[in-house]
């Protein structure tokens, strides 16, 4: 994709997204407003998250896990409010029991007649975002935010849990204060869904699985045919070894969740970044540089403004 680098994006711990890989999890370096943080009594609860969430058809899940999960319906993980964030400010282990031991909740949903969970799994991406923050940053940050005991005890536990349940994986990515970019090329323009709730305008988008792989395959086969820069790839690849581990008939959603109130009313509304996103990619395809660059560099100036609330905040 031309124009502006399309790094991961540089958040801290469970606050970025978390991208699992061949050597178990990958993050970003965190921002520069990270570290004044715990000196400064920043509150968690100001931090605006975006979702990128995998459902599985119910049948995929275990009947212990079905029982649970579907005698409620939850439609959001209220531990991602506070408690997965709250345990980077103590820079201690989470609390809570062992994964092996927890079945956390799930999102339920229904689509002409057939039943969809999406796990939180809370714990296990707050573990994984704890180890692959020590791998992220220099050894001294790393010590003062989360000490090396505490990192000894999350891997134990995710190896734990790994030898109890190796299907067990994580259904979510999040960021914080955007949408990383290439999650929209796993949509359609026209799988944008505008809604309205008490709360405000909400945003999204959902498509089947199967669809969501073969876009994202598409998208890298484009940049993989002008050589784009390595980095970038490499993050689209990861995003494409993540979707590959759902079966094709479950479903896709990117949500904007609480990113949609850093933009205006209005802006929302004319938000389109799938689309533009494409646009991009096509003229990219078709050989346009100058189109494309052009197209996405309108698109990352967006995504800049709306991100520049984090320094605000």
């Amino acid at each position: 994709m031309p124009g502006a680098p399309l790094h991961p994006v540089p958040c801290v711990l469970v606050l970025q997204e978390i991208v699992p890989n061949d050597a178990g999890y990958r993050s970003a370096a965190p921002s520069s407003t990270a570290f004044l943080w715990q000196g400064a009594g920043y509150s968690p609860s100001v931090i605006r998250t975006a979702y990128l969430r995998a459902y599985e058809r119910a049948s995929c899940f275990t009947q212990v896990e079905r029982d649970r999960w579907l005698a409620g319906s939850a439609v959001s993980d209220p531990a991602d409010a506070g408690d997965s964030r709250r345990w980077l400010i103590s820079a201690s282990m989470p609390g809570g029991e062992p994964l092996a031991a927890s079945l956390g909740g799930a999102i339920v949903r229904r689509v002409d007649g057939r039943t969809f969970l999406c796990p939180h799994r809370t714990r296990l991406r707050m573990l994984a975002g704890l180890l692959a923050f020590r791998t992220s940053v220099p050894q001294e940050v790393a010590d003062a935010f989360v000490p090396e005991n505490e990192a000894r005890r999350a891997a134990a536990e995710l190896a734990a849990l790994a030898d109890a349940n190796p299907r067990v994986r994580s259904h979510i990515l999040h960021a914080n204060w955007h949408v990383p970019l290439r999650w929209f090329t796993a949509f359609d323009p026209l799988q944008r869904i505008l809604t309205e709730d008490k709360d405000g305008l909400r945003l999204r988008y959902e498509t089947d699985m199967a669809e969501a792989k073969a876009r994202l395959t598409r998208s890298l086969e484009v940049l993989d045919e002008v050589s784009f820069d390595e980095s970038v790839v490499d993050a689209v690849r990861e995003l494409v070894s993540w979707v590959e581990q759902f079966a094709d008939d479950g479903l896709l959603e990117l949500d904007y969740g609480t990113v949609a109130g850093l933009f205006l009313p209005e802006d929302l509304v004319e938000d389109h970044s799938a689309a533009e996103l494409w646009s991009s990619l096509d003229a990219l395809a078709a050989g346009d540089l100058p189109l494309a660059e052009r197209l996405f560099s309108q698109m990352a100036d967006k995504w800049t403004f709306v991100r520049s609330s984090e320094v605000v905040n």
